[in-house]
C-alpha cells in the first residue's frame, strides 16, 4: 500500500500564485496526497481562496507567523510522508510519484528535493524560460527521461519543495521557529536529519518550477532588507550550531568539532560517547576524512583491526593527501597481511 503524502503550502498573500500552485497540483498529481493549506494571515483573498479548494485542510493562523511556524501549523494535521511546498511553484505531471519513487528505492534517504529553475545551490538549472505550464511539463518529462533514477547527495536542500520521509519527520520533528519569517530553517533541518543518520539528496530526474521569493516581495523585502534578514538568520544558525560564520562549510565545521569531542571522549575512557560523536560527525559530513581516520585509530586501540582498516581506507579514498590516514592504512594493512596501498606522493 502506498504511503500517502501530506503537501503543506504556507502562504502570505499572492493569491494568484497560490491559485496557480494549487491548480497545478490538482491537475498533475495522481499519487495519493492530503493537501494542507496554511493561510499565514493573508489580506488579499488568499485565505478565502484556500477555503474554496475542495478536499483541502485549511489552517488560518490569524497572523503572518513566518515560514517555519506556518509549516509547523500544517504539520499538526499531516499524515504519511510530508512535502513542504512554496506557494509560488508549479508542479508538472507525475512530479510526486517520481519523488516518492526515490524514497521507495533508497531507504537511507530522509530528505529529498527536485531540481528547479530558481534556487540557490546544486538544485539549480540556470537559464530556463518556461512561461507556460505546457513548457514546464515538457521540460520535466525530458529531464526525467535524461536522468531517470539518478540521485545526488548534498549538504543542503532548499525548502521550496522538500519531501520528508515519514520516519524522518517522526525522529527529527518540526522546523525551528527561531528563524522567524524564514531562511536557514531548511539548512538547520538538513543538518538535524543527517545527524539522525539520514541522507539528504536531490532527485536529478525530477523538476518543479519555482517563481522564487514572491512571498518575501509581498512582505516588502527588497534586496537590502532581504539580505539583512539572511545575515541575521545566518547568525542565529551559526550560534545554534556553534559555527564560525566566516569559516569553512557548515557541515565540515560541525564534523570537525564532533571529531575533536569524540577523540577527547575516547582519551577519557568514554568509548560509547566517542563512538556516538564519531557517528554524528560522519552523518553530518560524510566526506570529512579526518573523522574516518580518527575513528579508525580508536577502533585499532580497541583491537578491532579489520574495522579500523576499513575506516582508514575510507579516509584515504576521500583524501589521498591525508598523510596520517595513509600511514595508518599501511600499518593496518601490514598487520592484517593485506596488500599495502601505493604512496602516490613517493
Amino acid at each position: 500500500m502506498s504511503t500517502p503524502v501530506s503537501i503543506i503550502i504556507p502562504a502570505f498573500n499572492e493569491v494568484e500564485y497560490c491559485r496557480e500552485c494549487v491548480e497545478s497540483i490538482v491537475a498533475n498529481t495522481a499519487y495519493p496526497y492530503k493537501l494542507i493549506l496554511v493561510d499565514n494571515g493573508s489580506t488579499d483573498g488568499a485565505g478565502e481562496y484556500f477555503d474554496s479548494v475542495a478536499g483541502a485542510t485549511v489552517v488560518h493562523t490569524g497572523a503572518n507567523l513566518g515560514f517555519p511556524a506556518g509549516v509547523n501549523s500544517g504539520l499538526a494535521h499531516a499524515e504519511g510522508h510530508v512535502l513542504l511546498l512554496n506557494s509560488d511553484t508549479r508542479v508538472p505531471t507525475e512530479w510526486l510519484s517520481r519523488l516518492v519513487d526515490v524514497l521507495d528505492r533508497h531507504e537511507t534517504i530522509g530528505l529529498l528535493g527536485p531540481m528547479t529553475n530558481y534556487v540557490s545551490g546544486p538544485q539549480l538549472i540556470d537559464g530556463l524560460e518556461l512561461p507556460f505550464m505546457e513548457d514546464v511539463n515538457t521540460f520535466a518529462q525530458g529531464r526525467w527521461e535524461a536522468y531517470k533514477g539518478q540521485v545526488a547527495d548534498v549538504e543542503r536542500l532548499v525548502g521550496f519543495c522538500l519531501l520528508i520521509r515519514d520516519k524522518t519527520y517522526g525522529e527529527v520533528g518540526m522546523l525551528d521557529e527561531r528563524f522567524g519569517i524564514g531562511n536557514f530553517e531548511d539548512d538547520d533541518y538538513c543538518l538535524r536529519a543527517r545527524q539522525a543518520g539520514y541522507r539528504t539528496c536531490v532527485a536529478l530526474d525530477c523538476f518543479v518550477f519555482h517563481y522564487g521569493s514572491r512571498t518575501f516581495r509581498a512582505m516588502g523585502y527588497a534586496a537590502g532588507k532581504y539580505n539583512a534578514l539572511i545575515d541575521a538568520n545566518e547568525t542565529i544558525f551559526c550560534s545554534k550550531w556553534r559555527l564560525d560564520k566566516g569559516g569553512a562549510g557548515h557541515a565540515e565545521q560541525i564534523a570537525a568539532r564532533l571529531t575533536r569531542e569524540a577523540r577527547a571522549a575516547a582519551e577519557a575512557g568514554d568509548l560509547k560517547g566517542a563512538l556516538r560523536a564519531f557517528k554524528e560527525a560522519i552523518s553530518t559530513c560524510p566526506i570529512y576524512d579526518p573523522a574516518y581516520n580518527e575513528l579508525g585509530a580508536v577502533l585499532l586501540e580497541l583491537g578491532q583491526r579489520e574495522r579500523a582498516f576499513e575506516y582508514f581506507r575510507r579516509a584515504h579514498a576521500l583524501n589521498p593527501d591525508n598523510r596520517e590516514a595513509l600511514r595508518n592504512l599501511r600499518e593496518a594493512a601490514a598487520s592484517l597481511g593485506k596488500s599495502e596501498p601505493e604512496d602516490k606522493k613517493s
